[in-house]
């Protein structure tokens, strides 16, 4: 089996950081598993590695598309594994990094996510969602998949639209599908680390990560990729941080507001995460230690020769 070493957790718990320090000791290279990363452009806002951290250390799976294309967990999981492959033919064990829980179990459980799409079914299910909105679609998901609406929040217009999509083309909802392909036989030797720290603190880093990201420049960060001829309804600018920034922009919201909102969403957002690694079988949680980073640079370190053997 080939082995793999994922870092996951919420967001703002250094998981960049970590994975680049083990890639460092490993002399590896890192799969970044973050859904608003593999956009270009979108870089203060998704925290993105700085350039000199990606000359240093690889990262694979960020800046490969532009704003207007569709990505997905299919799509990541294809991605992903030939990456795995060319790192484990040169001698390297791949690091995933990231917090999207769905875009790790594509990779790492075998989910293929292989459901059908048909254009004209998404566009009328894109005007009937503008028509009747999110929380009308979503009850209709609860009608057909109560399982897949559990899962998704109910503002999440575009994995609703997905879902509903599965089940229009198959007769079929997308957790069945999605269970069925559980049992596709694994080939990789996973160590899934999930980075966890205290409620509070967590909350606090997020709060002091939002206000760097306005300092960095993340209006003018929007502003420039508006500038492009991007739409502002496109799916990237409906992730957080993005979304306020544009209703700022719009005169929607206050700028002190918006950046209030980002914060809530931010942390409600690493809730959720929370809620997804938790149910994960077979992860092995690290407490991160702020004052002393190196200290848990070892915990996982340790983690890995244990698990590896080495």
């Amino acid at each position: 089996m080939i082995p793999l070493i994922i870092i996951a957790g919420p967001t703002a718990t250094g998981k960049s950081e970590r994975s680049f320090h083990l890639a460092k000791r490993l002399n590896s290279e890192i799969i970044s598993a973050d859904s608003m990363q593999v956009y270009r452009y979108f870089d203060i806002g998704t925290a993105k590695p700085t350039i000199k951290d990606r000359k240093t250390i690889p990262h694979h799976l960020t800046n490969i598309i532009n704003p207007d294309e569709e990505y997905n967990a299919g799509r990541f999981k294809k991605d992903g594994r030939k990456i795995i492959n060319k790192l484990h033919a040169k001698g390297k064990i791949p690091i995933v990094s990231g917090g999207t829980g769905l875009y790790i179990s594509a990779i790492a459980r075998g989910l293929s996510m292989a459901a059908p799409s048909d254009p004209e079914v998404r566009k009328n299910l894109r005007k009937s969602l503008e028509k009747e909105g999110c929380t009308a679609m979503h009850n209709e998901l609860l009608k057909v998949d109560p399982d897949a609406a559990k899962k998704i929040n109910p503002a999440d217009k575009f994995r609703i639209e997905r879902a509903l999509e599965v089940y229009y083309l198959t007769g079929k909802p997308m957790s069945s599908l999605q269970s069925s392909e559980k049992h596709e036989i694994n080939q990789y030797d996973v160590l899934y680390l999930v980075l966890n720290m205290d409620r509070s603190l967590l909350y606090q880093r997020i709060n002091e990560r939002v206000n760097r990201m306005i300092k960095k420049g993340l209006v003018n960060e929007v502003k420039a990729i508006l500038a492009r001829g991007y739409s502002d309804r496109l799916k990237p600018f409906q992730s957080i941080g993005y979304k306020e920034i544009v209703q700022y922009l719009r005169k929607e919201l206050a700028l002190e507001k918006a950046v209030e909102n980002i914060k809530k969403e931010t942390r409600n957002f690493a809730k959720r995460q929370l809620t997804w690694f938790k149910k994960v079988s077979s992860t092995k949680w690290i407490e991160v230690d702020i004052e002393k980073p190196e200290m848990t640079d070892e915990a996982i370190y340790t983690a890995v020769q244990e698990h590896f053997n080495f």
